[in-house]
């Protein structure tokens, strides 16, 4: 099959078909939209172009207080995030023990947990009716206690908490990938001169992190710049420029408008050299090659006694780091009280699933959750198709082609998702195309998000097959048809059981775009989360189930790729 398309023996009408598929779509439903919000960000009230907009945000103090806030705590983050992960990423690198596979596996939650969730425990934690407060009063019950109640929440030091915890095990991948397959010849010979521990590090093992460093680092920042869901939830009035732009296009008024959209343009301009700073120093990182795996560069067969406390502690802070805002969710939802002390009951899961509208809401918390299902399974099949048509051109054209439309996807991975719903909106409100206000606004926004992923997952498992099966299954009488079902297709499965899943999680857990598409009719669990934390002054046992209900689905539908995968197997239809 790739023999095929790299020596392009489709017709090139075909080619030039599948590949103006997905540039017509990124074009009309992400690029448009996009470039139409920061169009006013150029334009003055009565329609003509100005760069004032730009001067505006870029000296008034308030903006400025916004954008080096959006730095401050996305550097801040990112460096803090690396300085944990980094012993992390060497200690499961360098030594093998007992649940070492149930830590790497531990770094998966972020991708499976919506943003909002992680919100919700660290309200939990440390909000002023949490956990960390119930601590304190039992403590000060005792003699010559006297400690103040803690209420982080609209704190910039939890934002950055927030962040660390969300980031922690991305970081923890990234560096360990490289950690694995780093040289061990230049540790064995730096050993050999007499080269201590120290100069080790300095001297032969950073510097071979060097790039992975920069990737995680970028990576990051990004992430955390783009942060919206954390922000708005527990941020109070530290708004990141996400934020600011959302506050700013709900207010309808035409100069807070223009200055939205010059935020956009700011925004947009640093995201893009973010993310191209992560694909460069990507590109240069050797763990991201295919090399044989050998064990680490500096591993122990015998774990020392400080090398076993060291470990021990590691793992007992990612426990704490990774899921201790889960499980204090999962335990809030099942005590009427706000500790394990109090009474056990189901009372909230009954109350979410008997209550009415609540919270100025018209629908019930049972309807948004029949619409976050029904509109992730349409984003999956939306996305896929979609995805694999990208991946289908990228594997076609090649070169400046290929490059070109790798470009083009980043648009949707580092735009504003808040400036891409409200853009479609604006875009698609009048005329013959007409999105405002209907359920499939939701489904192709959450689509335009997904899919750059998953076309690099499909994208990926073609370039893996062995270029000589699909000819070898033609000459032996199988038809095109037969040849792309019986091998081709379940051998891309693994890609495009990613695509799929991906499309649902993401669907499910976002926030940004839904808000500013989303009617009164089609609010989906996120949305009607965050209306519920904000209507109801944060009454802690609703929010904790529905959290979980929110956590359950999520979690399901990733589980579901482990569970197709060994029926394949099981099938024999992937060894």
């Amino acid at each position: 099959m790739k023999e095929r398309w790299r020596n392009g023996r489709e017709p090139f009408h075909k080619r030039m078909a599948i590949y103006s598929v997905p540039l017509l779509f990124l074009s009309f439903f992400c690029l448009y939209p996009l470039g139409l919000m920061m169009s006013y960000g150029l334009k003055t009230s009565q329609g003509d172009y100005t760069f004032e907009n730009l001067k505006v945000v870029l000296t008034d103090a308030i903006y400025l207080k916004v954008i080096w806030f959006t730095f401050w705590q996305s550097g801040l983050s990112a460096i803090l995030t690396l300085i944990l992960a980094l012993p992390g990423a060497y200690l499961l690198s360098a030594y093998d023990f007992p649940g070492k596979r149930a830590v790497m596996a531990a770094t998966t939650v972020p991708f499976v947990v919506p943003s909002l969730v992680l919100a919700v425990g660290m309200i939990a934690i440390f909000g002023s009716g949490g956990n960390l407060n119930s601590l304190i009063d039992r403590y000060n019950s005792l003699p010559l206690a006297d400690l103040d109640h803690l209420d982080l929440i609209g704190s910039r030091t939890l934002i950055v908490i927030a962040h660390i915890f969300f980031n922690f095990p991305i970081a923890i991948r990234i560096l360990h990938a490289r950690f694995v397959n780093m040289d061990p010849d230049l540790v064995r010979a730096a050993r050999s001169f007499g080269a201590g521990k120290i100069r080790i590090l300095f001297q032969v093992i950073i510097p071979q992190l060097r790039y992975s460093i920069l990737s995680s680092l970028s990576l990051i920042f990004t992430f955390c710049f783009l942060s919206f869901g954390i922000v708005l939830l527990i941020g109070g009035l530290n708004h990141t420029i996400e934020v600011e732009i959302r506050s700013l296009f709900i207010a309808l008024t035409g100069e807070r408008f223009h200055h939205a959209g010059a935020l956009v343009i700011i925004e947009s301009l640093i995201v893009i050299a973010t993310t191209l700073i992560y694909i460069w120093s990507s590109s240069k990182d050797r763990s991201r090659e295919e090399v044989a795996f050998f064990s680490g560069p500096i591993l122990k067969r015998k774990i020392s006694p400080l090398a076993g406390v060291s470990i021990s502690a590691y793992v007992l802070m990612v426990i704490l780091v990774v899921f201790s805002p889960i499980i204090v969710v999962i335990i809030g939802s099942l005590f009427s009280g706000n500790d394990i002390s109090s009474e056990f009951t189901f009372i909230w899961y009954e109350r979410i699933l008997t209550m009415e509208s609540s919270a100025g809401m018209s629908i019930t918390p049972l309807d948004a959750i029949r619409n976050s299902i029904l509109f992730g399974f349409l984003a999956m099949v939306l996305s896929v198709p979609l995805s694999y048509l990208t991946a289908w051109a990228m594997v076609l054209r090649g070169g400046v082609s290929k490059r070109f439309l790798d470009m083009m996807l980043l648009f949707p991975l580092g735009a504003s998702s808040v400036a891409l719903g409200y853009g479609l909106v604006k875009a698609y409100s009048t005329g013959p195309i007409h999105l405002s206000g209907t359920w499939y606004i939701i489904v192709l926004v959450h689509a335009v998000i997904a899919y750059p992923i998953g076309a690099r997952a499909i994208y990926s498992s073609m370039m893996s097959i062995p270029k000589d099966l699909a000819r070898a299954a033609r000459s032996l009488g199988a038809s095109r048809f037969e040849a792309f079902f019986n091998i081709e297709l379940p051998l891309l499965m693994p890609g495009i059981l990613v695509a799929a899943v991906f499309a649902f999680a993401v669907s499910i857990g976002e926030l940004g775009a839904t808000m500013m598409v989303s009617s009164e009719e089609f609010i989906t669990m996120p949305v009607f989360l965050y209306r519920t934390i904000e209507g109801a002054g944060r009454q802690l046992g609703p929010m904790y189930a529905y959290s979980v209900i929110l956590i359950a689905i999520t979690f399901l539908s990733f589980l579901s790729i482990e569970i197709i995968q060994k029926m394949f197997v099981k099938w024999g239809i992937r060894e």
